[in-house]
């Protein structure tokens, strides 16, 4: 399905993210004296396409830019917009250490080797990128530590820093005069340390911290579409009952099966079980931060 741009508001835009090349979402937040763009794509191209929907709409133009975190999808564009930046400070470091990388084939195929990128990132990476012999990767000027607010005028982004088992250094974009919130990646499992992973200890107070605020429509980044407030329940409440099960239970894969199918009523689905696999994954491998 090719990328849309949304508009819910006069206040609230996104563009639809395309797996093709593993694109993200990208918000849209305008005020009075202009807009803030929630991460800036995954290549130049993926940026500019943001800015020709927003002057198509004559939205007011972009003053900032907020990365919810480090992964190269939803940076890589930051130099193309050109945007006073804000980041979690792990994002600014981290980015910071990435800027003097080769990004040659070469070069990434030895970082898979070594362990610091993975094959799903790298083989999107050089689909979208061919060519990446101009990159520049631009690190956030502003960085914050639990959180900052931005005013746009007559509307509010709080930047809130959340972590979790996808990247520790997920930050979120909260609008309390709209009611949403744009979650980038934070509610995902880790893909970085071997098979998915996530681990009670980290999403289940994440889920709980996210329903704390008064939201209706959640924006995560890789969904073709962004969830209710019901739907994040309905999906912390699975989330629940599965990672408690692997964790009361231990290791024990089919043990874990047969309990779910108990409490189902059925037999786990496709999805239930790859959840259940992913909460194995973070029994074994439990405390992780970063490769970089």
């Amino acid at each position: 399905m090719p990328q849309a741009f949304h508009q819910i508001s006069p206040q609230i835009s996104w563009l639809s993210p395309d797996s093709n090349t593993d694109r993200p979402v990208l918000g849209v937040i305008s005020g009075e004296r202009g807009s803030l763009i929630v991460d800036a794509g995954n290549s130049p191209a993926h940026a500019r396409l943001l800015l020709d929907a927003i002057a198509r709409r004559k939205l007011p133009a972009p003053a900032y830019l907020v990365l919810t975190h480090w992964h190269w999808d939803h940076v890589f564009g930051s130099a193309s917009l050109s945007l006073p930046a804000f980041a979690h400070h792990e994002t600014v470091r981290i980015l910071k250490r990435m800027a003097d990388f080769d990004w040659s084939d070469a070069a990434l195929d030895q970082r898979v080797v070594d362990g610091l990128e993975i094959a799903f990132c790298r083989d999107m990476l050089k689909a979208e990128l061919p060519d990446r012999s101009g990159l520049l990767i631009s690190p956030p000027e502003m960085a914050i530590s639990e959180g900052a607010a931005v005013d746009l005028g007559g509307i509010t982004c709080q930047l809130i820093h959340v972590g979790g088992d996808h990247a520790h250094d997920s930050t979120v974009v909260y609008v309390p005069e709209q009611r949403v919130m744009f979650l980038g990646d934070c509610i995902y499992d880790d893909i970085y340390h071997g098979p998915r992973r996530i681990t009670t200890s980290k999403l289940l107070p994440l889920y709980d911290r996210l329903l704390s605020f008064d939201v209706d429509l959640y924006f995560p980044s890789h969904h073709p579409e962004p969830i209710s407030r019901s739907a994040l329940v309905e999906e912390c409440n699975l989330m629940t009952v599965i990672g408690r099960s692997v964790d009361e239970i231990g290791d024990d894969r089919q043990a874990i099966l047969s309990q779910l199918g108990r409490m189902f009523g059925h037999p786990p689905d496709q999805d239930q079980v790859e959840i259940m696999d992913a909460f194995l994954g973070g029994l074994r491998l439990p405390h992780v931060e970063s490769v970089l």
